[in-house]
């Protein structure tokens, strides 16, 4: 097994690094993680087909040896999977000792968010949210990030399932 950075073990992070997220577009829609998660940013390799995986699953890649299951977040969201452009690129995150390849539309930027900026997720009719969202971001530029929780998003059942 691979020893994790530094950064990770312990869920410490460096001051410099408190707060950071990278935003990234999924559609429409600007989504957020915390820089802590993030790997590495990398152009679309060419993804190997898994059979018997969920639709938002797309494959795996082989990235320096390390093989990355991969997932489209439009699908994992629910929206319509369109053509990649140039500009889609794959985050690679840390979600436990597991590394999982997120296929982005682009990246937006990455930028400091304070708590006081960060409004809880509205409520559903059910009256819960989505337990991978930690909130509603305000950005400087006017708009908005909804930040997600790669570790909730990628329970263990879906982790196994790529093992």
């Amino acid at each position: 097994m691979r020893e994790e950075p530094a950064i990770h073990q312990g869920e410490e992070i460096s001051d410099e690094m408190e707060n950071m997220y990278l935003n990234f577009y999924v559609g429409d829609g600007v989504y957020g993680v915390e820089i802590r998660y993030v790997l590495q940013i990398i152009g679309l390799p060419d993804i190997n087909a898994m059979p018997e995986m969920p639709m938002f699953m797309k494959g795996f890649i082989n990235l320096r040896g390390n093989v990355i299951p991969v997932v489209s977040m439009r699908e994992r969201f629910g929206q319509v999977e369109e053509p990649f452009t140039e500009r889609t690129c794959v985050v690679i995150v840390l979600v436990g000792d597991r590394e999982i390849g997120l296929i982005v539309d682009a990246i937006k930027e990455t930028t400091t968010i304070e708590p006081e900026q960060i409004s809880p997720q509205p409520k559903t009719s059910q009256g819960e949210g989505n337990a991978y969202i930690i909130g509603i971001a305000q950005l400087g530029t006017g708009g908005v990030s909804i930040l997600i929780d790669v570790r909730h998003m990628f329970g263990e059942s879906l982790l196994d399932a790529t093992a």
